[in-house]
C-alpha cells in the first residue's frame, strides 16, 4: 500500500451547499416581501392616511375599496349618524357583488373581557340591522370575534367593527 489515495477537494460539495443556502436566502425573502404586499394580518394596523379619526368616528367605503369599518364612540354600541350613508353604499356594493359579508369586532381579554365580549356582539348586530335594513340578506352575514390580549389594542381598533366581502 505504498500508493496514496488521492486527496479529495470538497469544493463541489461546497458550491452545492452555498447554492441551497442562497436558494433557502431568496426564499425567506420572497415570502417576507409577498407578506408586505399581501393583505393585513388580522389586528394589523392600517396606514393613517386611510384611517378614520377621532374626529370622524364611522367610515365605510365601498366593498371594493379603502377601508370598510364603522369605528364606535368608545363605551358605546349605538351606531355613529354619520356610518348611515356609507353602510348603505357598502350594502350597495354587497347587494351587488354578492357572496358573503364577514364583520369582524375585537375585544380584551383583561379583567371586563365579559363586559368587552357583549359590547362587541352589541356592535356587530347594530352593524347586521343597518345592513339588513339595506337590503343585505341575514343568510349573507358572518360575525367574526377576535379575541386579543389586554393593551394590544389602540383605541380605534378596540372600537370598530370591520366589514368585508367574501
Amino acid at each position: 500500500m505504498s500508493g496514496s489515495m488521492p486527496v479529495q477537494r470538497n469544493s463541489s460539495r461546497t458550491v452545492v451547499i452555498a447554492a441551497v443556502a442562497l436558494l433557502i436566502v431568496i426564499a425567506i425573502a420572497g415570502i417576507v416581501l409577498a407578506g408586505r404586499s399581501g393583505t393585513a394580518a388580522p389586528g394589523a394596523a392600517t396606514p393613517a392616511a386611510t384611517a378614520p379619526t377621532a374626529s370622524t368616528p364611522a367610515e365605510v367605503a365601498g366593498p371594493t375599496s379603502g377601508p370598510n369599518e364603522v369605528v364606535f364612540a368608545p363605551g358605546s354600541d349605538k351606531l355613529p349618524t354619520q356610518s348611515s350613508e356609507s353602510i348603505a353604499r357598502f350594502s350597495e356594493g354587497a347587494r351587488g357583488v354578492g357572496g358573503m359579508v364577514r364583520m369582524s369586532a375585537r375585544y380584551l381579554t383583561g379583567a371586563d373581557k365579559a363586559k368587552d365580549l357583549e359590547l362587541a356582539r352589541a356592535r356587530t348586530a347594530a352593524v347586521r340591522h343597518a345592513l339588513q335594513a339595506n337590503g343585505v340578506k341575514a343568510e349573507q352575514m358572518q360575525v367574526e370575534l377576535v379575541e386579543m390580549p389586554a393593551g394590544s389594542l389602540s383605541d380605534k381598533d378596540a372600537n370598530r367593527v370591520e366589514l368585508a366581502l367574501r
